[in-house]
């Protein structure tokens, strides 16, 4: 193949990945300005859906929620993600069945690497297991994995793992007692306009 040749192909696919970037990135603006703010949830649900985002029965998303890299999150049955709140699935993020995350809650999944001469990027995972509680405002950092039945309190900054049925708060959280293991609770929200 010739030079003239191989250049037009680069050319070519450059084209098409500056595109493909452009493509994605209104989709993104649409799924987080237009569509959460849409009060009919069988309509965000259904855009959700398409953007791969994997919703368990009786799931819910409040308004005003932002959603990065839905096909690469998880949300199990019966668990309601309230308004304001932010889903980061870039390293990917499961929450179990029946869990409640409350209003601003943030759960991220990628950060920079802090003694990084060119400040580079990294993707880890979150797993938020069944019957856990977050408080509103509380941010779960990438590669925390919170264990069965926990709460994490309002304003509470996790990252790594805790302990079944723990109850954690602060900045750094840390726990402070334990939450009943007997706990098997379903929960059961449909708002007609949330």
């Amino acid at each position: 193949m010739n030079r003239k040749r191989l250049k037009q192909i680069k050319d070519s696919n450059a084209v098409l990945k500056i595109g493909f970037e452009f493509i994605t990135s209104f989709y993104a603006w649409f799924l987080n300005y237009i569509v959460a703010v849409i009060p009919f949830w069988c309509v965000r649900k259904f855009f959700y859906k398409i953007s791969g985002l994997k919703l368990g029965k009786d799931a819910r998303i409040g308004l005003h929620t932002r959603v990065i890299r839905p096909a690469r999150i998880v949300i199990g049955d019966r668990t309601i993600i309230n308004e304001y709140c932010y889903l980061d699935g870039r390293g990917g993020l499961q929450v179990g069945d029946d869990c409640s995350i409350s209003i601003y809650t943030k759960i991220i999944t990628a950060s920079h690497r802090v003694n990084s001469l060119e400040f580079s990027y990294c993707e880890n995972s979150v797993k938020i297991n069944n019957l856990v509680w977050v408080g509103c405002e509380a941010i779960i950092l990438d590669g925390s994995l919170i264990e069965k039945g926990c709460i994490i309190g309002a304003g509470a900054v996790i990252k790594g793992t805790t302990e079944p049925f723990g109850i954690y708060i602060g900045n750094p959280a840390t726990k402070i007692r334990d939450r009943n293991p007997n706990i098997d609770y379903k929960l059961d929200f449909h708002p007609f306009f949330r």
